[in-house]
């Protein structure tokens, strides 16, 4: 068996790559949601997929963003 060639491999991999990005694509997991039978349960695994996605950085700027929006709208009421 012959191996392929080092360009066959590399477009290999932008193909896989390319893919991937596609299926992560915001329009693309719109489209998921919007078609899935259960659109409570796919909306959940949406955002519990996001929030492993976050760096420990990305948590911690989120709840910032969270605590200054509560404390702002505490404060006018």
């Amino acid at each position: 068996m012959t191996q392929p060639s080092l360009n066959e491999q590399i477009e290999k991999i932008l193909a896989e790559e390319a893919a991937q990005l596609e299926q992560n694509s915001w329009g693309n997991k719109l489209k998921r949601l919007w078609q899935a039978d259960n659109k409570k349960q796919a909306f959940k695994a949406e955002l519990f997929a996001m929030w492993r996605g976050l760096s420990k950085k990305g948590v911690f700027t989120l709840f910032l963003i969270v605590a200054f929006v509560f404390a702002l709208t505490f404060s006018v009421l």
